[in-house]
């Protein structure tokens, strides 16, 4: 499409605002240099923020580069009046066409500008641009010529970014360390006078360099950099996997589809054949009955016809005898047992078919949403209860999540279940079969589940919980975890570690006779607890003893958590509470007032926290 001159000319006016196409209206500068209109700028950031929620910042509509505002996130409106207004723009869009040197204005003589001071901001002609650029207040000016602001994108001395953001004119020279604020030295005798500690500039400037305190906070923007980098990664993965998702039920759709129009035409053909199977011999019987009666019509007329002959004969012999033979044949007739048949086809349909118009749709399609925070800070999370409920014939010592997003119960009973529950919570299946379960943990595609009355640990596929081998163990068995290929097993008096197999790798001889629950982190710290002596103790694989814990307000320690931080959770029975611990074995957080606790366990990925109280009852926070 052709361009007019009008619009070349226009695009290229640095006095129109590129978005509105007019003359600026209040113009704001952005980092990248480019202005725009107050008002347009503004519409610009609400629409770009309300198009994906809370953001902090935007891209510039210009160039693309990246944007960010100090604004508050959920106010995207009142963005626009943080970016400084671009005096010079104003200044141009504001005055007459022909200039005049400002400086000699000043003292009544009029000299046409050719320059223009960034910095001073004001026009300036041959003469005072060139003693401007020797006098010792104005040389570091930034000068350019009336024509090159005529095609170049003009913004404010840079160096203004040096300069007290509450005093425009005086540059900043202090650091106030108890308002972590780089100030002038106006605002240094004023507003930070009383301050504890305000420093120069350049000796804050060579101590944080020398401190660490820039490398350190580098690595700490590297590092979150990477966790948003990797976010961003799995919620790419995870719009592949529901489109994979999609694509598989709507593939398995098709197929429901057209294996359905098959049965339907299979349904179809074998009803419409058997109605015309039925019509077939319908008519058949009519047809056989309407024979009868036509050949009862033809006997009839044989007998009319003789009668008739005997009628009409003079020969009296003649005359009696076929009388007699009609008359005979009549009687037979009559004797017959004629029947008017009526036959109706009808037919019944099947419940099923009666419903099937009414269905009104093939599923119900839903989205379910879950989030998890970057870093469990378990220091300021708080837990918010969304859900709890009694377990069936509860007697339960541990739980699982499980990597298919089911949870698993193993109910320590006489029945012998394990009990899997869905994301909405509800009982889909239960394990049956086993002889008092205690502790069950999923090892790549396989659930193996601790059995104490039969010292055996039975190994299930986590496809369909399918029972696939029976471990037998000459020990007591009680809690399990797994780390590095091999699976650690409490044993009340010791801890075993064995392989998928069931062979004995390595036998830990331990302090105490009640080690019954058992974690292993992800560095490979084996966490135990003794719940008579309450204690809770951490060894290495080789067997290395690390750390104790006990404390007054530990009580019956049990079951043990860990999650992606390595914080061990203690579930302490006889004290209501759930202690947690970071790696190295000292308390980070107690949370109190947990009636009875018996196990907790953590899903990061969906934010939920569960915990199981008095054996009987599970309850579900959202952290």
């Amino acid at each position: 499409m052709a361009t007019s001159q009008a619009e070349v000319n226009t695009v290229n006016d640095v006095t129109v605002c590129p978005i509105c196409f007019e003359k600026f209206k209040i113009p704001r500068y952005l980092q990248c240099k480019h202005s725009f209109c107050h008002d347009c700028l503004s519409s610009y950031i609400v629409s770009q923020c309300n198009s994906t929620g809370p953001r902090l910042g935007f891209h510039c509509p210009l160039c693309r580069v990246y944007i960010p505002c100090d604004g508050n996130p959920e106010k995207p409106e009142e963005w626009a009046g943080l970016f400084p207004i671009n005096d010079i723009l104003q200044k141009i869009v504001n005055e007459p066409n022909e200039k005049r040197c400002e400086a000699c204005v000043r003292d009544g003589d009029e000299e046409e500008a050719f320059d223009f001071c960034l910095s001073c901001i004001e026009y300036l002609c041959k003469l005072c641009a060139k003693y401007h650029k020797k006098n010792l207040a104005t040389r570091d000016h930034i000068i350019i010529s009336v024509d090159e602001m005529k095609s170049m994108q003009v913004v404010p001395n840079a160096n203004a970014g040096n300069r007290c953001p509450k005093h425009q004119h005086e540059h900043i020279q202090l650091y106030c360390h108890d308002h972590e604020q780089p100030c002038c030295g106006l605002c240094g005798g004023t507003e930070h006078r009383k301050c504890e500690k305000v420093d120069t500039i350049e000796n804050v400037a060579h101590i944080l360099r020398e401190s660490g305190q820039m490398e350190s906070l580098l690595k700490d923007v590297n590092a979150f950099k990477e966790q948003l980098q990797t976010a961003k990664t799995k919620q790419e993965q995870n719009i592949s996997e529901i489109e994979n998702t999609i694509d598989k039920n709507v593939a398995r759709t098709e197929e429901e589809f057209l294996n359905l129009v098959k049965h339907l035409e299979k349904l179809k053909k074998e009803h419409v054949d058997s109605m015309f199977s039925t019509l077939k011999k319908s008519k058949e019987m009519l047809q056989r009955e309407i024979e009868k009666i036509v050949d009862g019509v033809f006997c009839v007329d044989s007998c009319k016809t003789g009668i008739e002959d005997a009628q009409e004969t003079w020969n009296n012999t003649e005359s009696v005898l076929k009388f007699v033979i009609a008359k005979e044949k009549f009687q037979k007739v009559k004797q017959i047992n004629f029947r008017h048949l009526y036959l109706d086809i009808s037919e019944v349909k099947e419940p099923a078919w009666i419903e099937f118009p009414k269905l009104k749709r093939v599923a119900d399609v839903s989205l379910s949403a879950s989030s998890q925070v970057f870093d469990l800070n378990i220091k300021t999370i708080e837990l918010t209860k969304f859900h709890d409920f009694k377990i069936k014939d509860g007697c339960a010592y541990c739980g699982s999540f499980l990597s298919d997003g089911n949870f698993l119960i193993a109910n320590h009973n006489v029945i012998g279940t394990c009990l899997l529950y869905n994301d909405h919570w509800e009982c889909f299946q239960v394990i049956e079969g086993l002889q008092k379960p205690y502790d069950a943990i999923q090892y790549k595609e396989e659930l193996f589940v601790t059995n104490t009355d039969s010292r055996s640990v039975e190994v299930f596929s986590l496809t369909d919980y399918r029972k696939l081998r029976s471990l037998s163990l000459s020990y007591n068995v009680y809690g399990i975890t797994s780390w590095n290929r091999y699976m650690y097993v409490a044993c009340g008096t010791r801890i075993i570690k064995i392989n998928k197999l069931g062979l004995i790798m390595k036998s830990y001889h331990v302090d105490g006779d009640n080690i019954l629950n058992i974690i292993a982190t992800k560095s490979g710290l084996i966490v135990y607890s003794d719940w008579k002596l309450d204690t809770v103790n951490a060894m290495t694989d080789d067997g290395c003893f690390v750390w104790k814990y006990q404390t007054p307000e530990l009580k019956q320690p049990i079951e043990l958590e860990t999650d992606s931080s390595e914080n061990i959770y203690i579930a302490s029975r006889k004290s209501n509470s759930i202690h947690v611990l970071a790696k190295n074995g000292e308390v980070i957080k107690i949370l109190k007032n947990i009636r009875s606790p018996v196990f907790c366990k953590i899903n990061e990925k969906k934010g939920i926290f569960c915990v199981c109280t008095e054996m009987n009852t599970l309850q579900l926070y959202y952290m």
